[in-house]
């Protein structure tokens, strides 16, 4: 065999060497089931998360800052003496802007002045009691806000939920794995792996609206629910 030939016949047999595993591994890849199991759990909310606050226009920046700052001021004092804790209020946004009139006739080039300002603060309060959701709201009104931009219910410990959620996730993902096999005419076989989508389906979907409210002084909150969302990506074997 010339020096030639005895070059080649190592590639040859490199290559079949590699070329054996590899078919071993496309062949397991090939006999498997994957499917994304669903899971979401309702439970009764335990916390609320409101953003309230003032705001206020004067002739000056001055002026509509100070009013807006007194109402807020009396609004922190107000939720400090109905129990809320300090670490569950936030200022979430602080504004200050120009007012501008509408003007039919102008010069152009010419620097029109605004005809006032407007001042808004913001507060972000979490409330641990939701028997007092209705109470505090009404008392924060009479002490001056005249804001409200946001409102949702929560859980202060979500784990357990989010956990049972990941169970019927699981239980959904093999109900499919299942129909899957016998629709092909094969064994289902033992979980490969099981991965979870952080960003698809996870997190808090808006509250269900059932009337079950909360009915405190005199604004009434339909409570409701909120539901733990979770996907998961089974991989299932096929059994021989």
């Amino acid at each position: 065999m010339s020096l030639k030939n005895w070059l080649f016949f190592p590639v040859i047999a490199l290559c079949a060497t590699v070329a054996a595993p590899l078919a071993a591994l496309d062949d397991v890849v090939a006999r498997r089931i994957v499917v994304i199991g669903e899971g979401r759990v309702s439970a009764p909310p335990d916390k609320a998360v409101i953003t309230l606050g003032a705001r206020h226009s004067a002739k000056t920046a001055a002026d509509a800052l100070a009013q807006t700052n007194e109402a807020v001021a009396a609004i922190l004092s107000r939720m400090a003496e109905l129990g809320i804790d300090g670490r569950d209020m936030q200022t979430s946004s602080l504004n200050l802007n120009p007012i501008w009139g509408k003007s039919s006739r102008y010069e152009e080039g010419e620097v029109v002045p605004p005809i006032g300002f407007e001042a808004s603060n913001s507060i972000s309060v979490t409330l641990r009691d939701l028997d007092q959701l209705g109470g505090v709201l009404d008392q924060v009104t009479q002490e001056g806000a005249n804001a409200f931009s946001g409102f949702r219910f929560g859980l202060i410990d979500p784990v357990p939920v989010q956990d049972e959620a990941r169970k019927v996730a699981i239980i959904d993902a093999r109900r499919k794995a299942e129909l899957f096999a016998a629709a092909a005419g094969v064994t289902l076989g033992q979980v490969v792996l099981i991965t979870e989508d952080l960003n698809g389906g996870g997190g808090f979907q808006p509250p269900m609206m059932e009337m079950s409210a909360v009915r405190s002084s005199s604004v009434p909150i339909a409570q409701g629910e909120v539901s733990q969302q979770v996907s998961l990506k089974i991989v299932f074997s096929i059994a021989e």
